[in-house]
C-alpha cells in the first residue's frame, strides 16, 4: 500500500492543478498575514494570534480546501481513465480496494499539508507582524489541534464527491460541478445542516477546538447559535464516510476496463 501511496504522490506531484492549489494556498496565507500587519493590535478584528489562526483557517477551509479537494477527486481518476493507465496498475496486481484507498489517502494527505503549511506559516506570520499578547504555547497548541482537524475532517466531508469521481470518471466536469453544489448548504444555512451535511457537522467539531474558533464557527453561522451534538457530527461524518467509501470499492470491482 505504501508503494501505491508513493506512486501516486509521483503522479500527482506531476498536475499542473496540484501546482495551481499550492499557489492559492500560499495566496490565502499572504492574504491573511497582510491583514495582521494592516491591521492594529487595538482593532478586535486583530488583537490576538487567535483573530489570525480564524481568518487564515476561514480562508482556507470554507469554502477554497473542498473545492480543490473536490477537483483533485475528480482529477486522480479521470486521468487514469483519459490515459488508460488503470489496466496496467491493475496488472500489478492491485486490488480495487487497494487502489482507491491510494487515491482516498493521497487526498488526505493533500488536505492536511495545506493545512500544516497554512498553520505553520499563520504562526511565522504571527511572529513577525509582532503585538499578539496571546502568542503562547497553549495558543500555538490550539491553533494547531484546530488545523489538525480540518487536515482530517474535510477529506472524510468530501467522501460523496470522491464516491461521483469513481462512479463518473469518464465524465470530469460532473464531479466538479457536484462540488459546488455540495457547498451550497453550508454557506446558506450550515447551522440547520449539521447532524446532516459532513462539511457543516466538521463546523460543528471546529466550534469545540477553543474560543476563537467557536468565535469563527458563529461568523459562518451568521450568528446562529450551534446546538449540534459534536458527538452526533463526528458519527455523521464517519458513517457517510464509511459508507461511500464501501460504495466506491463496490463501483470499482464492478467496472470493466
Amino acid at each position: 500500500m505504501i508503494t501505491i501511496i508513493q506512486t501516486e504522490r509521483m503522479k500527482l506531484k506531476r498536475k499542473r492543478v496540484f501546482e495551481g492549489i499550492w499557489a492559492l494556498t500560499a495566496l490565502l496565507l499572504a492574504f491573511a498575514i497582510q491583514r495582521a500587519f494592516s491591521l492594529s493590535r487595538e482593532s478586535p478584528l486583530m488583537d490576538s494570534l487567535g483573530d489570525l489562526y480564524a481568518l487564515a483557517f476561514k480562508n482556507l477551509t470554507s469554502l477554497y480546501l473542498p473545492v480543490a479537494l473536490g477537483i483533485l477527486s475528480a482529477a486522480v481518476f479521470f486521468d487514469e481513465r483519459k490515459n488508460d493507465t488503470l489496466k496496467e496498475l491493475l496488472i500489478v496486481p492491485v486490488s480495487k480496494a487497494g487502489l482507491y484507498f491510494s487515491k482516498a489517502a493521497i487526498i488526505l494527505l493533500v488536505s492536511i499539508s495545506q493545512c500544516m503549511f497554512t498553520y505553520v506559516g499563520a504562526t511565522l506570520g504571527g511572529l513577525w507582524a509582532k503585538g499578539f499578547p496571546d502568542f503562547t504555547p497553549e495558543m500555538l497548541l490550539d491553533g494547531l489541534a484546530l488545523f489538525l482537524e480540518g487536515g482530517l475532517l474535510i477529506p472524510l466531508a468530501m467522501a460523496p464527491i470522491l464516491l461521483l469521481a469513481v462512479l463518473r470518471s469518464k465524465d470530469y466536469l460532473l464531479p466538479i460541478s457536484a462540488t459546488l453544489l455540495y457547498l451550497i448548504p453550508v454557506v446558506i444555512a450550515p447551522s440547520y445542516a449539521m447532524e446532516i451535511h459532513p462539511l457543516a457537522s466538521a463546523l460543528c467539531i471546529y466550534a469545540q477546538s477553543a474560543p476563537f474558533a467557536a468565535e469563527m464557527a458563529a461568523t459562518l453561522t451568521q450568528g446562529a447559535q450551534i446546538t449540534a451534538s459534536p458527538l452526533a457530527c463526528c458519527l455523521n461524518i464517519g458513517i457517510i464516510a464509511t459508507l461511500c467509501s464501501a460504495a466506491a470499492i463496490f463501483s470499482l470491482k464492478r467496472q470493466t476496463y
